[in-house]
């Protein structure tokens, strides 16, 4: 867990509210299938995000323009150390210069409900 004093002295950075942090050193039997790459993502009110596939694209796609690569296809393990291990499987294809990245991965729904707006009968 992130030090709340530390994060909120050093967010907001370029509009930027969260950390996404991520590793290639993964504990391989906690996060399950052997990944690339281990990420935790943690928001201003200290809760964590499990899969976060926003950020799990925008780190695939840096990667690959750090490493030069038109293609690049990741595994992200997520969630592991609160719980809910997630992964999810990033793929990177870049064409004239234009990136598309793509997530997925399997999910579960862990929550439902219903809510009625003021004024609905």
């Amino acid at each position: 867990m992130p030090n709340l004093v530390a994060f909120k002295g050093l967010l907001p950075i370029d509009g930027a509210g969260s950390i996404y942090g991520y590793t290639r050193d993964i504990d391989r039997v906690k996060a399950g299938p052997i990944c690339d790459l281990e990420a935790r993502m943690f928001t201003p009110r200290m809760t964590e995000d499990p899969a976060p596939g926003s950020a799990t694209a925008a780190t695939a796609a840096l990667i690959a323009q750090i490493r030069g690569l038109s293609e690049l296809s990741l595994c992200v393990a997520q969630g592991v150390d609160m719980g809910r291990p997630s992964i999810l499987f990033a793929k990177v294809d870049t064409h004239e210069g234009h990136a598309r990245v793509r997530v997925g991965g399997k999910c579960v729904s862990v929550m439902e409900g219903v809510f009625q707006l003021a004024g609905d009968a």
